[in-house]
């Protein structure tokens, strides 16, 4: 009986953020989340265990306050870890090394949830990353296509999870052509969404790992000769434009942030779109050094905000997390109600139309 109230309560709630027909057809952004942590110096960093999953709600708006309550409680605690949000699902995955990795996808609206069984072969060695691909249905349904991605001897393949409802069943893809020229472990498990296909970051190398998410190949993405030849190491992101979803890189180095997009002109098809000098921002984050050197070393690019709000989000070592507005220079620090630092991957979070479906 007391689910049936809770999903009778939901499909209300559904209803209100959904609004009319004509508001339905596109999704709304309703929030953020992420996992807040305590903020860390460098030594610290590697070995701090983020809080459970909480939920951030567009400032000033109607959104609710979802959470992830309703999830079994080790879910809903830090054992499992956000890993992915796509069309109103979140992901999340818990690593057990003699099984395989465990995944979970959930609907915070409707508070529907599933845990999918590992693939039926165990590669937890190989495992790199996963990412929801698709989603069928719309609020209240949790049919859906999940990715894990491997590099057994050394080439990506993808797992491909169908689930449907309470029921899942693992396709196992053959692996890429392509050959990965360094070590698994500076993969970036956390991938992002942009322009039809899903980009995992590769530490220190001038390349990103590309799956496209309508035919499932692998590729690799190389950053902007911009980027790459201004900075040995740059820490470059794939993301979207906010106006009109264009494929974009962005990197933040020695107090400059850069913003390429794709055109004409240009040695390998990538143009600057906006150059933007951050010194006297950054002069108002309390206890950061003066010198660009010590800045360089402390902060770096975290994301082009999915949410596509024209934001981006800055980390830093030791000094917080933040938000920068492109179009005003505005410079917000991210905080929880008590005091905890954002986590590093911040997920927008969007309504879905009912009976809506990826195209």
């Amino acid at each position: 009986m007391a689910t049936r109230h809770a999903s009778i309560a939901f499909r209300h709630l559904s209803r209100r953020l959904l609004g009319s027909s004509s508001a339905a057809a596109s999704p709304r952004l309703l929030g953020y989340f992420h996992q807040p942590g305590a903020t860390v110096c460098l030594n610290d960093y590697r070995s701090q265990t983020p809080s459970a999953p909480v939920f951030a709600p567009i400032a000033g708006s109607t959104s609710p306050r979802l959470s992830l309550d309703f999830l079994p409680i080790d879910a809903a605690s830090s054992r499992f870890t956000l890993y992915d949000s796509h069309r109103g699902l979140l992901l999340l995955l818990r690593s057990a090394k003699a099984r395989g990795p465990h995944l979970l996808v959930c609907d915070p609206v409707s508070r529907l949830h599933a845990l999918l069984p590992p693939p039926p072969r165990s590669e937890a060695r190989d495992f790199v990353g996963a990412a929801l691909v698709s989603r069928r249905g719309g609020w209240g349904s949790l049919d859906c296509d999940a990715v894990l991605v491997t590099v057994p001897g050394g080439r990506p393949r993808a797992w491909v999870a169908h689930v449907r409802g309470s029921k899942c069943c693992w396709r196992a893809l053959p692996p890429s052509r392509e050959a990965i020229g360094f070590h698994p472990f500076w993969f970036e498990c956390r991938c992002v969404h942009a322009a039809g296909s899903l980009y995992w970051h590769v530490c220190n190398n001038d390349s990103a790992l590309a799956l496209d998410a309508a035919t499932m190949e692998f590729s690799f993405a190389r950053a902007p000769s911009l980027i790459l030849d201004e900075y040995t190491f740059a820490k470059f992101r794939f993301g979207e434009t906010p106006d009109d979803g264009r494929l974009c890189v962005g990197a933040l180095e020695w107090e400059r942030l850069m913003l390429c997009v794709r055109g004409t002109g240009s040695k390998d098809g990538w143009v600057l779109e906006r150059d933007v000098c951050l010194r006297k921002v950054l002069d108002s984050v309390p206890g950061l050094p003066k010198d660009a050197p010590g800045r360089t070393s402390r902060i770096w690019l975290g994301d082009i905000d999915a949410g596509r709000t024209g934001k981006v989000f800055i980390s830093t070592l030791g000094h917080g997390c933040f938000a920068y507005l492109l179009d005003t220079g505005r410079l917000d620090c991210l905080t929880t109600d008590d005091g905890l630092e954002y986590g590093r991957t911040i997920f927008a979070y969007f309504s879905v139309p009912d009976g809506g479906s990826d195209s």
